[in-house]
């Protein structure tokens, strides 16, 4: 699933950033602060010592002297409450631009309540003005299912 979540991912954020350079890892097995380091972009972050993170994919938007985070973790079974508080941590730690936790089975029953019957997007915020972005992979299209992002409504581009 590492290479064609690692496609789709640079591709939307070579669309959404044009005039900037883009980065995008498997970082599965690499501590994410370790990762910027062997890259040389560790300068680009001042708190990256922070980030002792093991994300499964890592896209860096980089312009001029600034860049900014993507992190998607990637699950083969359904997403339960706790691969999103998982994430929910690496996002609070790093504070990413985009988070997104995909799997090609969607939601637990448990997290399909919480979302579409109790309402509870706000477990998905992770700063003032930022989400988790939760969905389905569409293995046959490569791509992210947009029709089940949740919450609904939300913009990847």
């Amino acid at each position: 699933m590492y290479p064609e979540v690692c496609a789709w991912f640079e591709k939307i954020l070579l669309e959404k950033y044009d005039d900037s350079k883009i980065h995008i890892q498997d970082t599965s097995r690499k501590v994410l602060s370790r990762w910027l380091v062997e890259k040389g972009l560790h300068k680009l972050f001042p708190d990256y010592l922070t980030y002792e993170i093991e994300v499964d994919i890592i896209g860096i938007i980089e312009k001029d002297d600034k860049a900014f985070l993507g992190m998607i973790e990637c699950k083969l079974n359904q997403i339960t409450l706790r691969d999103l508080s998982q994430l929910l941590g690496y996002s609070k730690v790093a504070l990413p631009l985009y988070s997104i936790i995909l799997s090609p089975k969607g939601v637990s029953k448990s997290m399909h309540l919480l979302f579409n019957v109790s309402r509870r997007n706000d477990v998905l915020n992770y700063s003032s003005d930022r989400h988790i972005i939760v969905g389905k992979w569409s293995e046959k299209r490569k791509e992210l299912d947009y029709s089940t992002i949740i919450p609904k409504g939300s913009q990847i581009l």
